[in-house]
């Protein structure tokens, strides 16, 4: 199976310092059991949410990625429209390293 790579529009909202992403649903389900975010330490990260797909965030605010660098788990929400789709957990991976995104998924930026 080809490896999907998807841009969402998403945001992050630190609550008591835990960190949840919220972005838009995708269609198929989410691999809660494996679901990793993984941030190259700098400014972009992406979810591997199954193993065919992949989101990827170009942007992520230093603020957002001091926590990363902190936290071992972050709450992804995913919204149709204004409604909750599906809530999951991924663990946090920190590369310090750039992201093995294909230089393809820059140009539909």
């Amino acid at each position: 199976m080809a490896i999907k790579y998807i841009h969402v529009s998403y945001d992050f909202i630190d609550h008591e310092n835990e960190l949840m992403l919220v972005m838009d649903m995708i269609e198929g389900e989410a691999d809660e059991e494996n679901a990793r975010f993984v941030y190259d330490g700098f400014a972009e990260a992406m979810l591997v949410r199954n193993s065919g797909q992949i989101v990827h965030f170009p942007v992520v605010v230093q603020s957002v990625g001091d926590m990363l660098k902190e936290i071992k788990i972050i709450l992804v929400t995913e919204m149709n429209g204004d409604d909750i789709h599906d809530v999951y957990e991924a663990q946090v991976e920190v590369l310090n390293d750039s992201l093995p995104v294909p230089k393809s998924v820059y140009e539909n930026l």
